[in-house]
């Protein structure tokens, strides 16, 4: 679980989860913390809200430090990529499943919408009268209370901290709404990258016998 980062009395962190060096300023230090049920707080947050520099080199030496660096950004980056990748195969699980509901006999061109829109039309196909609705809307309902578009744009639509010693943390822009600083746990982004990719394996399992038709190339 991700640990919470709380004002204190003061205006001080009741919690050292930076180093003093790393702690944010305290103009404008709003930041993002998870309670008990794991679930995030955001706050705005603005531009100066971490003070940037690196520690750890006088304790454990330059060559060290760079090395845990490494090590750090090659596990954090794998797992963006992770949920980078199940992201696509939402997305693709989607638009199979609609161009598969609807009949339609095109490519992928005719579904070439984001996130939010496949979902749109998914919810509209989950109430017509057809075999999958019920299944359908059970899987779209699970999505939902999953937060599972939330966690894919989470790690897309981020600015990483790229230092091992602080934690996993991330500045995350909004398109209508202003930034917020996230700090989460490695474990975290685990559970991201499988519930996302849990998600297209429920959308594609909706396919049935008819998996062949939406999944392997049409011949031209």
């Amino acid at each position: 679980m991700s640990r919470s980062v709380r004002q204190g009395p003061k205006g001080q962190l009741s919690t050292r989860l930076w180093p003093r060096r790393y702690r944010p300023s305290r103009k404008g230090a709003d930041h993002i913390h998870r309670d008990a049920t794991g679930r995030s707080q955001r706050v705005p947050a603005g531009t100066d809200s971490f003070v940037h520099g690196r520690h750890g080199a006088g304790q454990l030496g330059f060559a060290q430090q760079r090395e845990a660096d490494l090590a750090f950004r090659e596990r954090l980056y794998g797992l963006i990529g992770a949920i980078v990748v199940a992201g696509g195969h939402v997305e693709a699980a989607m638009k199979r499943l609609i161009l598969l509901l609807r009949d339609e006999q095109g490519g992928f061109s005719l579904v070439d919408k984001t996130w939010s829109d496949l979902h749109k039309l998914l919810v509209a196909q989950s109430r017509r009268s057809i075999p999958q609705a019920a299944a359908l809307a059970e899987i779209l309902e699970w999505g939902e209370a999953n937060e599972l578009k939330r966690r894919r744009d989470d790690a897309v639509h981020a600015s990483w901290w790229n230092w091992d010693g602080v934690g996993v943390m991330r500045s995350r822009f909004f398109r209508k709404q202003d930034g917020a600083n996230i700090v989460c746990a490695i474990e975290d982004l685990e559970e991201d990258a499988r519930l996302l990719f849990a998600y297209a394996e429920k959308l594609d399992l909706l396919l049935g016998a008819d998996w062949p038709q939406a999944k392997l190339p049409r011949r031209t």
